[in-house]
């Protein structure tokens, strides 16, 4: 009787043992999607040129891979890439993603270069701000035969300069032009350096007496608002008068255009220097080279957005259409400015009958700061002082809203909660109830709305000066 295993026993052990541990290395490095795609969420960014990407390329973090590429689609001539980012990996709002290769001509990956700790972090959908395409390699050929070029122009000049008795003296003087160009930089890096310095101090005092002195500011402006309609409803006739003198300045202006087409056609048909400065290629490519560096110097470093929206609400007890038109600047992610006018047709005390005439023109100026899912607001609402709050996720879709205005005129302040929707990303929908604290003008309202940033203007404008550029030719 055999006590030992036999050997097709061992083998069998020792090819199931292999079998297992290449299905868990294989299982490890396929990153646990052997079967099936890999869990997590979609972020998208836009490139100018996604040239050598492809549904298998990687995502990166400090060389880390992080997620891979989902889709790419063309939006607006440009490449949409969706990024399936690994459960787990936050990418903040001022993340930057930056196409690179594995040596000179090797694989493209996405590489995601993190930002500030206190950026909130990406949702699921959203759109990364910043973004950076590799360089054209046509476009690198270029650049080298002209640097090509130049060392040769460079190095006959030196061969012309040594071969002749003045050779180490033009060589001292050169190295002496060198060094004054060095020592005058430098005086200009420290001046400039000092007038950024006194530009800070005049905005720290700004900021100083703005503090100081907001709530009287306030108050001012709500009383020059009031006096300006006042003014307005005296002097129409004057106005009418002002649209007519208008009217016929427009006639002259279509003349003036006139005269500004004909030079333009000069100035297309290279006639005179800025003709000439315009359709020369070798200035035309000089121009277009130094403002793609400041652009890329100074979108690496600054992001401004613009915003603007417009929104009408049905005011169901007065049976009327109150509108808001305003413009949203901000500077940075937690923090905006908000300027706008409202056509108010709502009077107080209520009155029976409707009349268009006693529409009011408020303004709108408000100071903004986020923090985490609320939005404080201070400043002008309506042409008086107020506050407000607005709550709801970083770059989220739905936003509930709170504000406490005009403490003066009513028995009790103007309180206003909404609920606001934004759809297919230009379209708002709200609703909710104004002026709660007093039932003899409290009223349900209806609202619809638009609104666009600044890269839908600059779209916009994109498309309008490819327009006019198509019927000029």
């Amino acid at each position: 009787m055999n006590k030992g295993i036999p050997t097709n026993a061992k083998i069998g052990i020792f090819v199931a043992f292999v079998l297992v541990l290449l299905f868990w290395i294989t299982f490890r490095i396929s990153g646990g999607s052997l079967f099936g795609r890999v869990q997590g969420y979609t972020i998208t960014a836009v490139f100018d040129d996604a040239q050598g990407l492809n549904t298998k390329t990687g995502v990166f973090i400090a060389g880390i891979k992080v997620g891979d590429i989902d889709s790419i689609k063309l939006h607006d001539d440009k490449a949409l890439v969706t990024l399936r980012i690994w459960p787990g990996v936050v990418i903040g709002e001022n993340a930057k993603a930056i196409i690179r290769s594995k040596g000179l001509l090797g694989e493209k990956y996405i590489d995601i270069v993190p930002g500030s700790e206190a950026a909130a972090p990406l949702s699921p959908g959203e759109r990364m701000l910043f973004t950076e395409s590799p360089p054209d390699f046509a476009e690198l050929m270029d650049r080298l035969d002209a640097i090509t070029d130049n060392i040769k122009s460079i190095t006959q000049s030196l061969n012309e300069v040594f071969g002749g008795p003045k050779g180490v003296e033009t060589i001292k003087d050169l190295v002496d032009n060198l060094n004054k160009t060095v020592k005058h930089m430098d005086r200009l890096v420290t001046s400039t350096n000092a007038n950024l310095n006194s530009t800070f101090d005049s905005v720290n005092a700004f900021a100083k007496v703005l503090k100081e002195q907001g709530p009287g500011l306030l108050t001012s402006l709500a009383q020059v608002s009031g006096e300006l309609h006042t003014i307005i409803a005296a002097n129409k006739k004057s106005i009418d008068k002002t649209i007519s003198s208008i009217s016929d300045a427009s006639e002259k202006l279509d003349s003036t255009l006139a005269n500004l087409q004909e030079i333009s056609d000069e100035i297309k048909e290279g006639k005179g220097t800025v003709g000439k400065l315009l359709t020369d290629e070798k200035t035309q490519k000089e121009v277009s080279r130094a403002i793609s560096g400041l652009s890329s110097m100074i979108g690496g470093t600054s992001r401004f957005r613009t915003i603007i929206d417009y929104r009408s609400e049905y005011q169901f007890a007065y049976k009327d259409v109150k509108s808001y038109l305003n413009l949203r600047l901000q500077p940075t992610w937690d923090k905006y400015y908000l300027l706008g006018i409202v056509d108010d047709p709502t009077v107080y005390p209520p009155t029976t009958t409707t009349n268009n005439s006693l529409s009011q023109l408020k303004i709108n100026a408000e100071i903004a700061k986020r923090i985490s899912y609320f939005t404080f607001r201070g400043g002008i609402i309506e042409s008086t002082g107020g506050i407000g709050v607005d709550i709801g996720p970083p770059g989220g879709h739905i936003k509930l809203s709170a504000d406490l205005f005009n403490f003066n005129e009513r028995p009790n302040p103007e309180l206003k909660t909404m609920l606001s929707i934004s759809i297919l990303r230009y379209f708002l929908l709200s609703g909710g109830m104004t002026d709660i604290l007093n039932s003899a003008t409290r009223t349900w309202f209806f609202g619809l709305g638009l609104s666009f940033n600044d890269e839908d203007l600059k779209s916009v404008f994109g498309l309008a000066a490819s327009a006019a550029s198509a019927n000029s030719k």
